[in-house]
């Protein structure tokens, strides 16, 4: 084990940088020598391809044939991060055919080590953190840490195993021939898949024990072909850099192995984590293992940087796991809260405690380009983060959800130039706890799916299980299944000055017609929804679910068949929202739950306000301290200035749908195409300027200038 170590590594390993390297002490003193003939083998994949998951696969396998039961492990000492998905580790399969059923454990460039499997040929893949392989897992999360695998055939059961020292092992999955059904004889090896159709990923791989790989083919027909080889390089590992500073740091490392020679030249290489370029140090000379250290200069304050040391034996060079580190700031305190929201609803006034872990030594990662690969570097790093941008435009998510799994982020919409973000063809997803969101507009739509394809995003949503989550100033629209949500079982949500609207009723919802706008999940606990408009949909205006509490106050809820739907054994303070143009007799506040229900009004119709089957209570259930509401008369003009992303700078679908609540028009509809289809923002750009001082200050100004 590594205990000096871990922290510093693990942070690392499940964060968007890359994989941990191994430790020093895997090898006795006499096994590291110059001249040991147990140098350890590095075998290097390229692999592209657009990813080994779905129905069939595109990647590269150095693999041989096993009968029977098997046994292997393998260290994955490196693997680029060309893409947060990319993956490296231990595949079993069927067949060569790219659709032929199989099983992998899986090193993630971004999101640390789980199993994946095709529990038929052509079917689709799942995994330990999908829904239909999570309840097979045997880890929280269906993930964990460490770069050691472990794949085991005993008998009918395939095993997956991680590990952080290669000799603890933590059992993921079993799976029994309902699950995955292989023949007595197999391919069995190593592979490894891009995620990027245009680019190959580097795996490289060292300590493989229980297969003998000979062969080595490409998966299906990536763009780029793979390739394999095997060397032995000297062994370097990278240890927690020291002296940090706003502008420098010493980056250390040790050589464990000289691979043969009779001297190594090791150096390290550096960037700021949404970089393209590495910049490189000088090269020094070590003719003994041990440590080593490089100071590097000319860096910025507050930032998150990757490296990596690179030692070189004239046979080959070795380069270890990007790691992470971060600058401090050169602030000196001080600078406050920042101003209020310009709604009447601020961030803080719901049951959130908005980014505690916000200082200003939070380091910033600021998105340069409009593309899905520079925001999901900047959410997947596993430490606390600002996202910034200094760039706007349309973010095409590929069809695939951006999940943000690793807490304390704050998605900072505010900070990019006009006309700010826009999120397509995929929604949010806040798996982390502590995540705030503002000022961003996300608008899944059909993405030109088919009827059953499966595809059912949310344009932004709380994960189950996930505590205090911020949603605020945000836009979510033409979502298939709801826009703006929590999860079941969070604690400590808000949802804020957001504009839900045009949910696609019937589009690609396997269920058929479902043009709903928001849902808290079961036992959702401390819900605060505050000055949001919900329009232009037909239920879920919200569905509050069995077991949630949650305070709904100062709403607009317009153009709508069912409005706010509280189940059994649920509490609610229900104040001062306003309903207007419903489409059914249904009462505005329905269900079995209990409510306490005060000032809400129903504009233009007679429809009941409080259905009978509700329990009415006499008083508050929950109320958030800092909040207060305002009259309901108040409210219509009131969230229609403030709510959604950017109200001062809001694009032309946000400005439409408004105008369709405030003048009565407008109404359901089945896809984007049927009002205008997806927007192409102007790109602009404008460097990110954060201070020195007041960090937070700084954010809460930045959301001011948009919203007034």
């Amino acid at each position: 084990m590594c205990p000096d170590r871990r922290t510093f590594i693990r942070t690392v390993s499940a964060g968007g940088v890359g994989l941990i390297a191994g430790c020093s002490d895997l090898m006795s003193d006499d096994e590291s020598s110059a001249d040991d003939d147990d140098t350890p083998e590095i075998i290097t994949m390229k692999a592209a391809g657009a990813d080994i998951w779905n129905q069939s696969d595109l990647g590269h396998f150095y693999y041989t044939t096993a009968t029977g039961d098997f046994d292997v492990t393998v260290e994955v000492a490196s693997l680029e991060n060309v893409n947060p998905h990319a993956k490296a580790g231990i595949m079993v399969r069927e067949s060569l055919e790219s659709s032929s059923r199989n099983m992998m454990v899986r090193d993630r460039a971004g999101f640390g080590m789980s199993p994946q499997w095709r529990p038929q040929d052509n079917a689709e893949t799942t995994s330990t953190t999908s829904e239909d392989g999570a309840p097979l897992s045997r880890v929280d999360g269906g993930t964990m840490d460490g770069s050691w695998q472990r794949l085991e055939r005993s008998g009918d059961k395939l095993r997956a195993y991680g590990s952080e020292d290669g000799e603890d092992w933590t059992l993921m999955v079993e799976l029994t021939p309902s699950e995955l059904d292989l023949s007595d004889e197999v391919y069995l090896g190593l592979a490894a898949t891009s995620h990027d159709q245009a680019n190959a990923t580097t795996a490289k791989f060292r300590y493989l024990e229980g297969v003998e790989p000979d062969e080595n083919d490409d998966i299906g027909s990536p763009l780029v072909e793979g390739s394999v080889s095997v060397d032995q390089v000297a062994v370097v590992s990278t240890a927690e850099p020291e002296d940090l500073g706003p502008t420098s740091a010493t980056l250390t490392g040790t050589v464990e192995n000289l691979g043969g020679a009779e001297s190594v030249d090791v150096s390290f290489g550096y960037r700021e984590v949404t970089a393209d370029e590495w910049q490189e140090t000088e090269a020094t000379t070590v003719s003994e293992t041990g440590e080593f250290s490089i100071d590097v200069t000319g860096l910025t304050a507050r930032r998150y940087y990757q490296f990596h040391a690179v030692a070189d034996n004239g046979d080959g060079e070795a380069s270890t796991v990007n790691d992470l580190f971060s600058t401090p700031s050169d602030s000196s305190g001080g600078a406050g809260d920042g101003p209020e929201s310009a709604s009447a609803f601020d961030p803080g006034d719901g049951f959130v405690d908005v980014a505690p872990w916000l200082d200003d030594d939070t380091p910033v990662i600021v998105v340069d380009e409009p593309t899905r690969e520079a925001l999901e570097t900047a959410t997947s790093v596993d430490g606390p983060r600002v996202v910034a941008f200094e760039t706007s435009g349309t973010i095409d998510l590929g069809a695939v959800d951006l999940n943000v799994r690793n807490g304390k982020c704050w998605i900072a919409g505010q900070t990019a130039p006009s006309p700010g973000i826009t999120l397509t063809r995929g929604g949010i997803w806040l798996y982390g706890d502590d995540c705030v969101v503002q000022h961003v507009r996300v608008r899944p739509g059909d993405a030109g799916q088919e009827p059953g394809s499966g595809w059912e995003p949310d344009a932004i949503q709380t994960a189950d299980d996930s505590v205090n989550q911020l949603i605020d100033h945000c836009t979510g629209t033409w979502s298939v299944d709801e826009n703006i949500n929590a999860g079941y079982d969070t604690e400590n949500t808000t949802i804020s000055n957001c504009l839900a609207a045009e949910p696609l009723n019937d589009a690609t919802h396997a269920k058929g017609e479902h043009g709903y706008n928001s849902i808290m999940g079961n036992n959702a606990k401390r819900v605060s929804l505050m000055g949001n408009v919900w329009a232009l949909g037909t239920d879920r205006n919200p569905r509050l679910k069995t077991g949630t509490e949650t305070v709904v106050v100062n709403n607009l809820i317009h153009h709508y068949d069912d409005g706010m739907w509280a189940d059994p054994d649920t509490e609610h303070s229900i104040e001062g929202n306003v309903f207007e143009d419903p489409q059914s007799n249904q009462a505005n506040i329905f269900g079995q739950g209990s409510v306490y229900a005060a000032d809400n009004v129903l504009e233009g119709a007679s429809n009941q306000m409080v259905g009978d089957q509700i329990t009415q209570l006499s008083s508050r259930p929950l109320w958030p301290d800092a909040l207060e509401a305002i009259p309901s008369g108040d409210v219509k003009a009131h969230n229609l200035e403030n709510a959604g992303a950017r109200p001062a700078d809001r694009t032309e679908h946000d400005e439409r749908i408004l105008d369709h609540v405030r003048n009565g028009t407008g109404g359901v509809i089945d896809s984007q195409e049927e009002v205008g289809g997806y927007p192409d923002l102007e790109v602009n750009t404008e460097s990110v300027d954060d201070p020195e001082t007041g960090l937070r200050a700084w954010l809460r100004e930045q959301a001011l200038a948009v919203e007034q």
